[in-house]
């Protein structure tokens, strides 16, 4: 019997007599021992399910609420951007001009929240889906903000800019079919 048929007849001895074997100096003095007791004692780590019942997956609450953050900051952030940018005095970003005038603001918005959604990590459908939402309710939402906090409004952009969006408040009331601002109610 050659050597090589001698070492798979003992391994074959030791498979069929229940001993496991590990190779000496892979696992040191009393290892193999300490693992075997936290095992017996449940402190061992779990094996992941491969089948039957999967756990499931709890909802990213944290997630979608930063998403939806993300959302409206990158709204504000292009929406001032673009106007402080074409609106504002000269400065060594005059180069750009030509180029935020052409995307607007709602370009620049798309710009940023594109920039904040690769500097985030966060790029499951899900979260981009609610980075959208967020933008999108800000768009609705910011002429009613506008109505209700001109002062903050006129601080951010102008006089001019908070006016007109109050303006877009009362039409989105009037398009939507409800009741009319305080202001434009008749007697």
């Amino acid at each position: 019997m050659s050597m090589a048929d001698a070492s798979f007849q003992a391994r074959l001895e030791r498979i069929n007599s229940g001993k496991g074997f590990v190779a000496e100096g892979l696992l040191g003095n009393g290892e193999l021992h300490a693992i075997r007791k936290r095992q017996e004692a449940g402190k061992a780590p779990k094996p992941a399910a491969t089948t039957g019942i999967q756990e499931k997956k709890k909802f990213p609450v944290k997630k979608v609420m930063v998403a939806f953050l993300l959302g409206i900051i990158s709204y504000f952030g292009g929406s001032l951007g673009a106007f402080h940018a074409t609106q504002g005095v000269a400065s060594e970003f005059d180069q750009f001009r030509p180029l935020v005038e052409a995307l607007g603001p709602m370009g620049m918005s798309a710009v940023l929240a594109f920039f904040l959604l690769y500097v985030s990590g966060l790029r499951s459908i899900m979260l981009v889906v609610v980075i959208v939402l967020g933008f999108y309710a800000t768009h609705v939402a910011e002429p009613h903000l506008a109505r209700a906090l001109p002062e903050v409004w006129t601080q951010m952009y102008s006089a001019e800019h908070a006016d007109a969006l109050k303006f877009q408040a009362f039409a989105q009331t009037t398009q939507w079919g409800l009741a009319p601002p305080p202001e434009l109610a008749t007697e």
